[in-house]
Formats: C-alpha cells, structure tokens, sequence
C-alpha cells in the first residue's frame, strides 16, 4: 500500500527550525505601498504561536526597495544607484513594520543583512552563523534581507528565494516555508482554466522544473515560481523539506495548518 502524502500541518508541528520567507508582494499594500499592517500583525501571531509550540522561527523579509520608493516619493526606476538608494532608506521602514507586528508579544526582532558572498565565503558564513545562534538562543526572532545598498548583483537578479535557502543552510533549518501570492506549484499557468495543482513533490526533476516555468514580475514583487523551484532544491539536497503557500489571507501559517492547500517539497534523499 502506498504510503500517504504528508501534509503541511505535520511539516510545521515536527519541525524544529523553520525559515520563512515573505515577498513584497505579500508585505506591501499595493494601492499606497505601504506595509499591509494588519496583516503583519496577523503572521506575528502565527510565528509566536510555532514558537510557543517549540519551533525557532527566523524570517527573511522583502520589501526595502518598493518601500524606498514610497518615501523618497520617485518613480521605480532600473537605475542601480536610485534602487540601493531606496533599498537605503526602505530597510529601516521595513524593520520597523516588523518591530510593530512583534511589539504586542514582547519579542525582539533583529535585523540582520546578508550578501551571497557571506554564505559561500568560509569566514563569512561562520560569522553569520554564529550571529543567528546568539539571536536565536536570545529569542529574539532575526528578520534577514538581501543587503540590497551594496548587492549588486542580487538587485538585478531581484528575489529574495535563493537567499532564503541559503539562510536555511547557514542557520540548520529542517523547513522552509515560501509565503507566495499562489497556492503552490501547478502543471501550467494557474490562470489557465486546465491548471492542475500539485500538491507534493518527491524529487525535484526537469518536468518539475519546467511547470514552474520563467521567472516573472507581478506588482511590487520581482520573484516568481522558478525562483521558488530552484530554492526548493538547494534547501532539498541538504536534507531541508520545502513549502510553498499562499499567504494573501490573514494568519497564513494557522491556515496552513488547518488544511490550506500547498506544495510540499521532500528533501533530497540523503
């Protein structure tokens, strides 16, 4: 007899670290560009509540740039001093929406900036590492952003998923959970009426890779399901299960674990 799927609300109960990462799309009220409030204060509860069940939570967050731009008051602009500019002035708007959402469960947030080099280089990922460890047994609940002042390179390739992997490489994590504004991986593109939903995958192959299709740009988000994919896999083949989720609703994570519909990744076999 086949063995059934597992489900996201098993993931999320026997995980011990988990690493969740949101989009500016998620974040960020579309019609002011401003943090959607509410809904912050909502996940915070959900991130609390793991916490409270025995889970370490670490968060990597968007939404620097597109609040950069909102307070400057300029136009978004592909010009790379303008973007590390509003990347400049929009990580303390950020840091400090996340501050709020956590303000009513006495929980510090800490924000912490990473380039790619900080976790390839040797010295580099050990000195992070060790910062995460202090936050964690602090319990403090670090909020991790791409250092996008100085990350050239990761502002023209514009996603914050590669970098929520490699966090949960650096910080030994036994899930990742991808907040996305779609319920997971489908056959072809959702929108399509045919669109099949897959809800979990064993082994991250060419025909999966192929349904997620290219990476594509939707309001003030830049990431997209390849991107989500790719994370997927670099999670996976460290032996780090992966999901992908909707967050639009209010209290995402409770959601998921009443049943909201995902895409469970299973880690690579070891």
């Amino acid at each position: 007899m086949r063995n059934p799927e597992p489900t996201a609300a098993q993931w999320l109960g026997s995980a011990g670290r988990i690493v969740v990462k949101i989009g500016s799309s998620l974040l960020i009220d579309p019609a002011n560009r401003t943090p959607r409030a509410g809904w912050l204060a909502g996940l915070a509860r959900d991130l609390v509540d793991l916490r409270e069940a025995g889970a370490t939570v670490i968060v990597v967050s968007s939404g620097a740039v597109a609040l950069g731009w909102q307070r400057l008051g300029i136009p978004r602009s592909t010009q790379l001093d303008r973007r590390q500019a509003a990347a400049a002035i929009g990580q303390s708007l950020l840091m400090n929406a996340w501050a709020a959402a956590f303000a009513e469960h006495d929980v510090a947030v800490a924000q912490l900036l990473l380039t790619l080099q900080d976790s390839v280089s040797p010295e580099r990922s050990a000195n992070a590492q060790a910062t995460l460890a202090v936050l964690l047994e602090a319990g403090a609940v670090p909020v991790v952003n791409e250092n996008d002042s100085v990350a050239t390179e990761e502002l023209k390739l514009g996603d914050n998923d590669r970098l929520s992997a490699r966090v949960a490489e650096l910080a030994g994590a036994d899930l990742l959970l991808l907040l996305s504004d779609v319920d997971g991986l489908y056959d072809r593109d959702p929108r399509e009426a045919a669109a099949r939903h897959v809800g979990y995958v064993s082994s991250i192959d060419e025909g999966i890779v192929a349904m997620a299709g290219g990476t594509q740009a939707d309001g003030v988000g830049t990431g997209g399901m390849a991107t989500k994919i790719a994370a997927a896999r670099h999670a996976g083949a460290l032996g780090c299960r992966t999901i992908i989720a909707s967050g639009r609703e209010d209290h995402p994570i409770h959601r998921l674990a009443e049943g909201a519909r995902a895409t469970l990744f299973a880690p690579a076999d070891p």
